[in-house]
Formats: C-alpha cells, structure tokens, sequence
C-alpha cells in the first residue's frame, strides 16, 4: 500500500506524499481523494507531494522503510 505521509522518489528526487487522488483511467491529472492505494493501482493514481511538486503514479516509487 501507498499512504499519505509515505516516502517516495520522484523525478524530483525524494518526497513525502500529501495527498492522493485515484483515477478513472491512467494518465488523468483528477480524481478522488483517498487516503492509500495498492502498489498495482498506482499508475492509476496522481501524488501531490510535500516538495510543492505532483507526480502521476509512473513518476514513483516507493522508499522502502
């Protein structure tokens, strides 16, 4: 799962995930709100994270912790 608050790298380099908004299809930029997602959903997803910058779910992984 992906939570808010988890630690990811991003074309950004590392970021926390503040918000998570899952997606009709993959690629969209909007969608509902939901606080975690399932690793497999994530290309479906857009990350809003703490650098000021958003990533869609194929910008991202996860930091294991």
């Amino acid at each position: 799962m992906i939570k808010i608050g988890d630690w990811v790298n991003s074309t950004f380099g590392e970021a926390k995930v503040t918000c998570i908004e899952l997606c009709e299809q993959a690629g969209d930029k909007y969608g509902e709100s939901v606080h975690e997602v399932e690793v497999g959903m994530k290309n479906y997803c857009v990350f809003d994270l703490d650098n000021g910058h958003w990533q869609r779910g194929e910008q991202i992984s996860v930091i294991a912790q």
